[in-house]
């Protein structure tokens, strides 16, 4: 099977980046374009029961964070995606398994390529797992490495 557009989330952790060199070589294979997705998560702020508004200084902090991860994943992309390879990058915010599926079906991908942490456990029960919801809400085949 030949893919044409890969979707490579990266939280910028060492397993992230190895799906990143993962999905390189799979592109290689083929005239395969790689988008790489940052997803940041938006502090909560509960506005009651009267709908107050989000504090300006969260909204500015999430900016600067969108920004900041917007400069990183273009880093990355520079650093690690072979020149000549088509390559594009995405920041959203939201909550990730979501925003992963979501953008896999904006960027029209047919793979998603996805590093997975391992966590097991009390610890996997807490923080959850990323790329098992992921694989559960997958229209399309997505390729974990660890």
């Amino acid at each position: 099977m030949a893919f044409t557009k890969l979707l490579v989330p990266i939280d910028f952790s060492e397993t992230s980046l190895h799906a990143l060199r993962l999905a390189i070589h799979v592109a290689r294979q083929g005239n395969t374009r790689l988008h790489l997705l940052h997803v940041g998560t938006i502090p909560y702020v509960d506005a009651g029961p009267f709908g107050a508004s989000v504090p300006a200084l969260l909204i500015e902090a999430n900016n600067q964070m969108a920004i900041e991860a917007k400069v990183g994943l273009d880093r990355v992309a520079r650093e690690e995606v072979p020149a000549g390879m088509e390559v594009s990058t995405e920041v959203r915010s939201g909550f990730p398994p979501e925003e992963i599926l979501d953008e896999a079906a904006a960027c029209k991908a047919d793979l998603i390529v996805l590093g997975t942490h391992g966590r097991t456990g009390l610890e996997r029960v807490v923080l959850g797992s990323v790329a098992e919801r992921v694989i559960r809400g997958a229209k399309i085949p997505v390729l974990t490495t660890h």
